[in-house]
């Protein structure tokens, strides 16, 4: 009987498809010939392993989990990754350290007498020698640590939204920390072994002056990786944790990273506000993080630099009921994370703490 041409070409392209590489159907595989930077090598993932482990064991940090994924862009999901693909690990090249080794001690012997110096033709002066080399001073980074940067968090017009919520634990706590399992609620499936971050959340935050709004601050205080489900429930235990997590806070997909932050101060003349602080402390100053209501949309970036500024004295030949507060730069801030609107900014220094509400302007004028 004749078959028709269709099942022969059907017939055809199976038999090509079996002698394509299994890679080729592979959701997640990583290139054949990796190529490994000097002083890299290729971990093959096993069951349980996380960018965020890896980075904390190979570079030191498991913020910097970012910096093995850009080399490893194959991966689709940062914060879950299968076992058996191969990924391209770099570690910080170690710090080099000069030691100098004194010779031993030689026993003193006597002095032999000198001879009479030879009488030589006077020597032509030597060239003056070329100075030294200046090398250029080091660029300038934000002096912070990891786990401190990822908590800068930010300030949103709307409520942040992110894909759930705690329900609870195995123990009758209300608040839960490292090594604790929880129970979740999620509005959308997450396979065991995903890390999630957990937010905290507060809000609405009422603004007022030239511009009045409402916002949120939303910022970092946990880790979370999905477990298997427990008698029909979703479970996560806690693998880190900055502050108690609590059923009111926000599970989220989304886990910052640590990016060193270059110091650029800014053309002068972008005045802002400081909206609010990070925490619930009334007063702020150094190490604080603050939110500034100008973003990209003013110009700011990554790594400016604003003056804060408070009422801190009397004017000269005013009287104290006349309003005679003057506005003195009491704090500098250099901006860490950058929004349309609004930024956020870390107090690198301060000579007084100030309150939310208060002036600031980017960059620093010239002595």
């Amino acid at each position: 009987m004749r078959r028709p041409s269709g099942f022969i070409w059907a017939v055809g392209i199976l038999g090509f498809m079996l002698f394509l590489p299994a890679g080729a159907f592979a959701q997640q595989e990583s290139p054949a010939q990796e190529a490994v930077p000097p002083g890299g090598f290729v971990h093959t993932v096993v069951e349980g392993d996380t960018l965020w482990d890896l980075s904390s064991k190979h570079l030191g940090s498991p913020w910097k989990w970012t910096e093995i994924w850009e080399r490893n862009r194959f991966v689709t999901n940062p914060h879950y990754i299968y076992p058996g693909i191969r990924i391209v690990i770099v570690p910080p090249a170690p710090k080099e350290v000069a030691m100098i080794v004194s010779p031993p001690p030689q026993e003193t012997a006597a002095p032999a007498p000198a001879p009479e110096p030879a009488a030589v033709p006077p020597a032509e002066a030597p060239a003056a020698a070329p100075p030294p080399a200046i090398a250029p001073a080091p660029e300038p980074y934000l002096d912070i640590l990891p786990a401190d940067f990822v908590r800068a968090g930010e300030f949103l017009r709307e409520a942040p939204m992110g894909v759930g919520n705690i329900l609870g634990g195995k123990d009758p706590k209300v608040g839960f920390s490292e090594n604790d399992t929880v129970y979740l609620t999620l509005d959308k499936a997450i396979p065991a072994g995903q890390l999630l971050g957990v937010y905290r959340v507060r809000g609405p935050i009422r603004v007022s002056g030239d511009r009045s709004y409402s916002g949120y601050v939303k910022y970092l205080i946990g880790v979370l990786q999905m477990g298997p489900k427990e008698d029909g429930q979703l479970t996560a235990k806690v693998r880190q944790s900055f502050e108690d997590l609590t059923r009111a806070d926000l599970v989220s997909e989304e886990i910052p990273y640590y990016a060193r932050v270059k110091i650029v101060p800014g053309a002068d003349g972008v005045p802002s506000t400081v909206i609010a602080g990070r925490l619930l402390n009334k007063e702020l100053a150094t190490g604080d993080f603050v939110y500034l209501d100008r973003g990209t949309a003013s110009g700011v970036q990554v790594g400016n630099v604003f003056r804060v500024f408070a009422p801190t004295g009397i004017a000269a030949g005013t009287l104290m009921a006349d309003k005679g507060d003057v506005n003195t730069e009491v704090a500098r801030a250099v901006v860490v994370r950058v929004g349309t609107e609004f930024s956020t900014a870390y107090v690198e220094r301060s000579t007084q703490s100030f309150e939310a509400g208060v002036p600031a302007r980017r960059g620093i004028p010239a002595k």
